[in-house]
């Protein structure tokens, strides 16, 4: 979930940060009142941690604002308050509370309500519209089933929203493209402050930093030769132990494969697809880590695609 936390204390965003980036959530900071409006209509946040006072003024204007800028965004605000502050009954923004101080189960306990919400809209919509044309078919003629009263299970619920689109880290995805531009825009949803990337990529090194436009990010080419400052694209093998090595060695790490395209054409289906599937299966302890791979789904039949989606999520957003 992409998560925008609002808070003019540095130590308190930090805090805040390191709670939701263990949680898989991929977040943004903003100090002030217009960097968090800017950050609302650029980073379309799925959920706003919203300090109650921003640099002592009200920080529920935040939400005003990126309403009257673009009154289609859907904001979804956990306000954090003092435990002696009025709740704003009258806020449609606002779906959850914490007060301070808060413990770390109190942010994830409210993002959980936030996500079972959502889901429970989710459900609710699809199955209004299986109804609906189920109603179409049938000339509306339905048989009264007998109700049930049924309890929601929030960690069911939690669980099904988490298996979505929703970005998170510690999640790796598929790009089926022709060349590597939607897996470069996910990655810029990632600060480099607090993840460390590795870009593999049949592309030059200083081509791929000038097109993320980020100077401290580790790149790695593949070349036919592997001579000079580029790996050998045909030893997956030495590929693979470079790779684990870097996600052991840093933190919260996003490796991108920008051209899996060229790893086929070099290595064959069969073998790449055997390298794709141990680099994520076979982890060497439970740290999370994200696999973004590009590549050009013409080269692929739909069994070669199933076996990617088995180990990746499609990013279609």
């Amino acid at each position: 979930m992409k998560v925008l936390v609002v808070d003019d204390n540095v130590a308190i965003q930090e805090i805040l940060k390191d709670i939701l980036i263990e949680n898989g959530h991929i977040v943004k900071i903003a100090g002030s009142i217009g960097d968090a409006v800017k950050e609302i209509l650029e980073f379309k946040p799925e959920a706003i941690l919203l300090d109650a006072l921003v640099n002592d003024e009200d920080g529920l204007q935040i939400l005003s604002r990126a309403h009257e800028a673009e009154s289609s965004l859907e904001l979804n605000a956990i306000l954090v308050k003092g435990v002696n502050d009025e709740i704003p009954h009258d806020n449609p923004y606002i779906v959850a509370t914490v007060n301070k101080p808060f413990k770390s189960s109190d942010i994830s306990n409210a993002l959980n309500k936030l996500i079972a919400k959502k889901e429970e809209e989710r459900l609710a919509l699809e199955n209004a519209t299986k109804k609906s044309k189920f109603g179409s078919i049938f000339g509306g003629k339905k048989k009264k089933a007998k109700e049930q009263s049924t309890t929601v299970d929030d960690q069911a619920i939690v669980a099904e929203y988490i298996a979505s689109d929703s970005p998170l880290f510690g999640r790796s995805y598929i790009f089926f493209e022709k060349e590597p531009e939607k897996v470069y825009d996910f990655l810029n949803i990632f600060t480099p402050q607090d993840y460390s990337f590795l870009v593999i990529s049949s592309d030059n090194i200083k081509a791929v930093k000038q097109r993320l436009g980020i100077e401290n990010i580790e790149v790695t080419q593949l070349s036919a030769s592997g001579r000079g400052k580029t790996m050998d694209i045909n030893a997956l093998g030495t590929l693979t132990v470079y790779i684990k090595q870097f996600v052991r060695e840093h933190d919260n790490p996003i490796v991108v494969i920008d051209n899996f395209t060229a790893i086929v054409d070099s290595n064959g289906l069969n073998h790449s697809l055997v390298f794709i599937h141990q680099l994520i299966t076979r982890k060497e302890s439970d740290k999370a880590v994200s696999f973004l791979v590009s590549v050009d789904q013409s080269i692929l039949t739909m069994k070669d695609r199933n076996i990617l989606l088995g180990d990746m999520s499609e990013y279609t957003n």
